[in-house]
């Protein structure tokens, strides 16, 4: 990954506002952990990096040596996979984890654990729902993984900002990208049901795609992102039944007669009580043009 080290005027900017609001603060702090460090530290013993209380202990008071690390992470232990470069991630978020690190750590002991256990790759992952920011197959390097339910999960491109695929069984296993320190591609520990050619979204092929970030809600995103001038917020959550998953669409500055065009799934089926569908083509109803929902579900 490129290296970007912050400037003295951004890391000053960013110091004042990870300190600005401490609820809101630490809330982001724990989100960012999810997505972009729990696949390799846990709160309260070494995995494939130290815990984060050994983190608490190395960084509390030292918010700029804690930025260049991520940013710029070197080989520091013998006979340990180094850390992968987070130079994708914000000084400000970056703050804003360390902040909630501290904060998580306080009083807390590490539990001391033998080296069999502290490298072992968790294809399972069994804390559902579940976040990861990982290099996946098919996909470009700013990928999510998302684990909605103990079966079903889904690949999302943010660079793209679309769906990659969505499978079903178990999740990922990062084993392959902890072992290379990054140059590496997780696995898919299950069954691909569909792979999206594209976004379904109307959009010209010269649209400016811009990645907006996501919020997070009963632990899983709503991504949020623009197609040239279309604002759109997408959220894939587990049907009750388990038999496949809700996509909820809701676009602002879209297009008049807004359709969708789906890619074919042989292994799914698509449905809405929010429109109808001609094929692979969905026509929102009368007044759902811009907030519905897209039901996708498994193939008896």
């Amino acid at each position: 990954m490129p290296h970007a080290l912050c400037s003295p005027f951004t890391l000053v900017s960013a110091l004042a506002l990870a300190l600005a609001a401490p609820a809101v603060r630490g809330q982001q702090g724990q989100q960012l952990y999810q997505v972009n460090c729990a696949s390799c530290h846990l709160p309260d013993r070494a995995n494939v990096g130290p815990s984060l209380i050994e983190v608490a202990k190395l960084y509390r008071g030292k918010p700029k040596e804690f930025v260049a690390w991520c940013h710029d992470p070197q080989q520091k232990r013998k006979g340990v996979i180094q850390m992968p470069s987070m130079a994708h991630v914000a000084p400000a978020q970056l703050l804003q984890v360390l902040a909630w690190i501290v904060e998580s750590t306080a009083g807390k002991e590490e539990v001391q654990v033998k080296n069999a256990d502290r490298f072992r790759a968790s294809p399972s992952m069994r804390r559902r729902p579940l976040v990861q920011r990982i290099f996946m197959p098919e996909a470009g390097p700013a990928a999510i993984a998302v684990a909605t339910s103990n079966e079903w999960h889904y690949c999302f491109d943010a660079g793209q900002c679309r769906l990659r695929y969505v499978w079903k069984g178990d999740f990922i296993d990062g084993w392959p990208v902890w072992r290379a320190n990054g140059n590496a591609l997780a696995k898919v520990v299950g069954d691909v049901l569909l792979r999206e050619a594209r976004s379904p979204l109307p959009a010209d092929a010269g649209a400016k795609r811009r990645f907006l970030g996501y919020r997070m809600k009963d632990g899983l995103p709503t991504f949020r992102y623009r197609l040239g001038e279309m604002r759109v917020e997408e959220r894939i959550t587990p049907l009750l039944d388990g038999w496949g998953l809700e996509r909820r669409f809701v676009l602002a500055d879209a297009p008049a007669g807004v359709q969708l065009t789906m890619t074919a799934a042989p292994k799914m089926i698509y449905t809405s009580d929010d429109g109808s569908f001609d094929g692979l083509v969905f026509t929102p109803s009368k007044g759902k043009e811009r907030a519905f929902t897209i039901v996708m579900e498994e193939k008896e």
